[in-house]
């Protein structure tokens, strides 16, 4: 028996979707069950109300509005049936996604009236949590069905992320959502962030996994570039779901993956005076740098060739030796937060 649906409800009501993980047009799967959102007898609905959730329910008002409400359930019970129909889905997943889409239906019933909508609220929360203690048994016989008849499919799973992209030094939730290609339903994948370890609270597995609301630290990996430095760019993301393809399409794979979409902090950089004005020995300069998006100084550790010679924003000395050489002049950061900067490049 899980209790942990309401708060994940909540959770997932804090942002708009950029696409409804819900969608209308989906396909209903010939493995689906007929009724898949069975719950307690309607009276017993009071006694479970209060005795797992303690909420009070009256009789007299389940009987005047529980049909308005289960036939407002009905499309969202139909795509569930097919939920727990497709290979790979957990009956818990189903069931989340079944209490997340029916998060709102309350309030679009009964709109401002108090005591009406708190009644529907514990009628929709006790009507779940009676169909989530009975989905397992309903799931196990739609899997079975579902292995003997699931096709390969032609196109990869649709992923995509709220928010869309992430700012730099994006600390919060985020969350990724899967739709299986085929019938439009929503998908459990597993997510990864590579070179991270990364959970997820609201997951009854802990993972992070497509739907479920993950609190992620934007980090970011350090690679080579073409100018013989280094550069910051986002983690790669890998959504593993058997039996698709990836994006690029061809044969099923077990993983798809693709760069997280983010910002990567930037730099203004300026160095005074600039490097054609340096002469033949010592010179005093000072590069200055600041994050282009806040303006704030940066600090960052100034190489000359392969010579540190100090930090950015304070007085330095750089070498121009006889025949009027100079070597590379960059940046590299002190915290691993931006990526190399070039100043200025080797003097012939």
């Amino acid at each position: 028996m899980r209790f942990f649906f309401p708060t994940l409800l909540c959770a997932l009501s804090l942002s708009a979707q950029t696409r409804d993980p819900f969608p209308a047009d989906f396909t209903p799967s010939s493995c689906a069950p007929a009724d898949s959102c069975q719950s307690f007898p309607r009276s017993s609905m009071p006694s479970a109300a209060f005795n797992f959730l303690g909420l009070s329910l009256d009789a007299e008002w389940i009987e005047a509005h529980a049909e308005r409400i289960l036939d407002s359930m009905a499309l969202a019970c139909r795509r569930q049936a097919t939920c727990l129909a497709t290979p790979g889905n957990t009956f818990a997943f189903c069931d989340d996604v079944l209490a997340a889409e029916l998060q709102p239906l309350c309030e679009k019933l009964f709109g401002t009236n108090d005591r009406d909508r708190a009644q529907c609220v514990a009628f929709r929360d006790t009507y779940l949590l009676g169909i989530d203690q009975r989905a397992g048994t309903i799931w196990k016989e739609q899997q079975e069905c579902a292995k003997k008849t699931a096709a390969a499919h032609d196109e990869p799973l649709e992923v995509w992320m709220d928010p869309p992209r992430l700012p730099a030094g994006f600390s919060g939730t985020v969350r990724f959502f899967a739709l299986d290609p085929d019938k439009h339903v929503p998908v459990l994948a597993r997510i990864t962030f590579e070179g991270q370890r990364v959970y997820s609270a609201a997951n009854p597995a802990g993972n992070p996994a497509t739907f479920y609301p993950i609190e992620y630290a934007l980090k970011y990996t350090r690679v080579p570039n073409a100018e013989g430095h280094t550069e910051l760019v986002p983690p790669m993301i890998i959504v593993t779901a058997p039996a698709y393809p990836d994006a690029a399409g061809g044969p099923p794979w077990p993983e798809m993956r693709f760069r997280l979409a983010a910002d990567v902090p930037t730099l203004v950089v300026e160095m005074t005076p600039p490097a054609e004005k340096l002469r033949r020995g010592a010179n005093n300069v000072t590069i200055a740098a600041h994050d282009a998006a806040t303006g704030k100084p940066v600090e960052m550790r100034v190489y000359v060739g392969a010579d540190a010679i100090g930090n950015t924003n304070t007085p330095l000395s750089i070498e121009v030796d006889k025949s009027g050489h100079r070597p590379e002049i960059w940046l590299r950061s002190l915290f691993d937060q931006y990526s190399d900067v070039v100043v200025a490049r080797a003097s012939p």
